[in-house]
């Protein structure tokens, strides 16, 4: 209750200084019967007119805005930047800031926006994690049109929402394309992995940010778990946890000596800040590439012996799992697995800018 308070005492300070922000800002085309109602994840949102003023709070949501070719004009991230601006977007934003054509505002984290910095911008939309903001789904509408959604996990409904942004920004037939375009690349790549699948379908999914804090084993269940089920993998689980429908478990190495498995797959993360750092990808997988190469149980596995253990940024599992996302995690994952193909950073060119 009392971050509530502080965070209305915070509102109503921005709002002052926003002067007419604490009205819904309607775009210059909208007429009355310009409008339309938007479902969405906690409920249903009326926007006027075509939004031109996008504020994205969370990687998640500008990878759908991006998928439909808009520009946002400010963002929070998952991790603190120090800067106000964006301003070398390709550098602080994994993945997706080498499809910004601007410099968009900083406006906080994904988990903590600042609400002020929001309502001075005056946006025309704000799109935002229906479980990560939930609680600011109130004050955020106050400032303007908040649309609220989350595809994590298995069976992501990232299309839905796609469809549901499109409506509001007037791109439906965009939207629609989009998701066409990505099943047509999923399944090309899935014909792509067959070879390796028949020559190493079992896979061991395991997200660790050291190993000495311990290792989260990832089943089918979870959102990179059922790609790779989706292109024809088989995402390996201790017996015991077969019929389990959590999408991970914290698990002991040890009990990894005792599975059937062809390869392993790691997502590294880092809990430090690494605005600062120049490659963000990289640096998300840099301690548990290093300590899997100097644990004596990791290296006993099977797939480290035979040199098949692979790594990914958490990034692309948990943060981007939409048509961008997705595609960057395929082919990325094809060029890791194939010896033969050229090393190189991955960008969908569907999306470029």
């Amino acid at each position: 209750m009392a971050q509530l308070k502080l965070k209305m005492m915070v509102l109503l300070m921005a709002l002052a200084i926003a002067g007419e922000a604490c009205t819904r800002p309607s775009p210059p085309t909208s007429t009355d019967t310009d409008c339309r109602t938007i479902a969405h994840d906690l409920g249903e949102t009326e926007i006027c007119g075509q939004p031109q003023k996008v504020v994205t709070i969370g990687p998640n949501l500008l990878e759908l805005l991006l998928a439909l070719e808009v520009q946002p004009i400010a963002h929070a991230e998952y991790f603190p930047f120090p800067k106000r601006q964006f301003d070398q977007p390709d550098q602080q934003i994994p993945y997706l800031g080498k499809y910004l054509t601007g410099q968009p505002d900083n406006v906080g984290t994904a988990e903590s926006p600042s609400l002020e910095a929001i309502a001075k911008l005056k946006p025309d939309l704000i799109l935002a994690d229906s479980i990560k903001n939930k609680d600011e789904y109130e004050l955020l509408s106050k400032i303007a049109p908040t649309l609220l959604f989350d595809y994590s996990g298995a069976g992501s409904a990232w299309q839905t929402d796609l469809k549901a942004l499109g409506q509001a920004l007037q791109k439906s037939e965009k939207a629609t394309a989009v998701v066409a375009e990505s099943q047509q690349q999923v399944a090309k790549l899935k014909q792509e992995l067959q070879p390796i699948v028949a020559k190493d379908p079992k896979v061991l999914l395991l997200l660790s940010e050291q190993l000495s804090q311990g290792v989260r084993l990832e089943t089918a269940n979870s959102a990179c778990g059922a790609l790779l089920e989706d292109v024809g993998f088989e995402v390996v689980v201790p017996a015991a946890l077969s019929q389990s429908q959590e999408p991970s478990h914290v698990i002991s190495l040890e009990s990894l000596t005792n599975l059937d498995m062809d390869w392993i797959l790691i997502e590294g993360f880092s809990s430090q800040n690494i605005a600062k750092t120049p490659n963000p990808e990289k640096q998300q997988v840099k301690a548990i590439k290093t300590e899997w190469s100097e644990n004596a149980i990791a290296q006993s596995l099977p797939p480290s012996k035979a040199g098949k253990v692979y790594f990914i940024p958490v990034y692309l599992c948990h943060a981007l799992l939409g048509p961008i996302g997705t595609e960057i995690f395929l082919k990325d994952l094809y060029q890791q697995l194939s010896p033969s193909q050229i090393k190189t950073s991955y960008i969908p060119a569907r999306f470029r800018s």
